[in-house]
């Protein structure tokens, strides 16, 4: 009898080496399926955007001969899409020189490749802290920030207006 319980002990632990191996199997199959669909989307999207490109040409700031508050300052910012993919805008930001960050969001605007676009966005804010303080103006799109964004020095910024 001592030789049967042998047999069945190694049966029982062949199984159950065998199961943990099946899950282990399973486990890692999905994972690495999953891992593949995210690499593979991460690839497709960089591909896509890596002829997306955006500058800008000029900028410029009117003050409305009055920085108080409620009265409207606009931002005018020429942006060209130099890349051969559409990209999106939503904000066009300023920093000033002490470090603060101003947003001015426009709302989704697609810009087709090669294509100019003039975004102009007025705010009733106080300007004093934006008037002749600008340090850069940036754009960056939505659907490709890693290639398609560019900022310009506040030194080639036009004051409109600004006393």
């Amino acid at each position: 009898m001592k030789g049967v319980s042998m047999m069945i002990s190694a049966v029982l632990l062949v199984g159950l080496a065998l199961t943990l191996g099946l899950i282990t199997s399973d486990f890692v199959s999905k994972l690495s399926k999953e891992r593949t669909q995210q690499i593979t989307n991460i690839t497709r999207e960089k591909l896509n955007c890596q002829f997306a490109n955006l500058y800008i040409r000029n900028a410029s700031f009117d003050c409305n001969n009055n920085c108080s508050s409620g009265i409207s300052h606009t931002l005018n910012v020429t942006v060209v899409n130099s890349g051969t993919k559409d990209v999106k805008i939503d904000s066009l930001y300023l920093r000033n020189t002490t470090g603060a960050l101003f947003t001015f969001t426009t709302g989704t605007i697609e810009l087709n490749a090669s294509g100019v676009l003039t975004i102009s966005n007025a705010s009733t804010s106080s300007c004093s802290d934006v008037n002749r303080t600008i340090d850069r103006v940036i754009v960056s799109s939505i659907n490709c920030p890693e290639t398609a964004f560019d900022s310009m020095p506040g030194s080639d910024v036009a004051f409109l207006r600004c006393g």
